[in-house]
């Protein structure tokens, strides 16, 4: 599929506001959606609210220009999954955005379960993404980056690709990230690595229970990846940050899988299960 930047293009955006309710459970108590993105019916699990955040079309085409902001008041939780992987598709010319800013207030809680972007063959295409959380507040946020379309045949073949991370506690910077590159750019390091297929994946973690969690630490760097890796560190005693190189993409989804469980013993609503939404 080509994306005509002279056919109809999307400004679209998703604003959520997730508020926690007399009776303890989270709500969302303000929403604004616009197309393509798509709002499912929330769950309550008895933990935290689970959504689904589904774009209604095929991708992302050229000329799209999204935004995504989620805020999570105090004493709310929420979980966000896009079911769906996000694809980039091929640009004639043009390119598209998404920008996404993720608000968790002090003592809130918030995850974030999104399937890996696709960039397809030619695409040119900026994603930028903020985490902010209060003193006290909680987060668990995962992302992954497919090379490609690699059942097709397809790799390392996007034209720019530009991702940009940042994350903020108690109002201060602590991780500032950013990747621009041709899927030649990193096909090459994938190569230098001995991995001609390689899936990325991105973990952060924060909460005041991993302060001090030595033993989560080596639990999480004991994880074994036959063909790839895992690391973790920490940017900070209660934020901490785990890269997955894998050589496949159920490769990528049992690691972030297993990243996970390891830490759902210190942060209990991990427990959810992602596929009751």
């Amino acid at each position: 599929m080509i994306a005509d930047p002279d056919s109809e293009v999307f400004a679209g955006h998703l604003q959520i506001e997730a508020e926690r309710r007399p009776d303890g459970r989270t709500s969302l108590a303000r929403q604004s959606v616009r197309a393509p993105f798509h709002l499912s019916k929330p769950y309550w699990d008895g933990r935290v609210l689970q959504m689904r955040i589904i774009n209604a079309t095929a991708g992302i085409l050229a000329g799209d220009r999204l935004e995504l902001g989620l805020r999570v008041a105090s004493g709310a939780s929420l979980l966000a999954i896009t079911p769906a992987a996000t694809r980039a598709f091929m640009m004639a010319r043009g390119t598209a955005e998404c920008r996404q800013r993720f608000c968790v207030e002090s003592g809130a809680w918030f995850e974030s379960a999104a399937e890996p972007l696709f960039p397809h063959r030619n695409s040119d295409y900026l994603q930028a993404t903020r985490l902010e959380v209060g003193r006290g507040g909680g987060a668990w946020f995962a992302e992954g980056l497919a090379p490609g379309r690699t059942g097709r045949g397809e790799c390392w073949e996007w034209r720019r690709l530009r991702l940009g991370l940042d994350v903020v506690l108690d109002g201060g910077l602590v991780l500032r990230e950013r990747f621009e590159g041709s899927g030649a750019d990193l096909g090459a390091l994938a190569a230098f690595h001995g991995m001609a297929e390689a899936w990325f994946g991105t973990v952060i973690a924060v909460s005041p229970e991993l302060d001090g969690a030595d033993g989560l630490l080596e639990a999480a760097r004991a994880l074994k990846l036959p063909g790839g890796r895992i690391g973790v560190t920490r940017l900070r005693g209660d934020c901490w940050v785990a890269r997955v190189v894998a050589p496949g993409s159920q490769a990528l989804r049992d690691s972030l899988s297993s990243l996970r469980s390891v830490f759902s013993s210190r942060l209990p609503l991990l427990s959810s299960d992602l596929r009751q939404v």
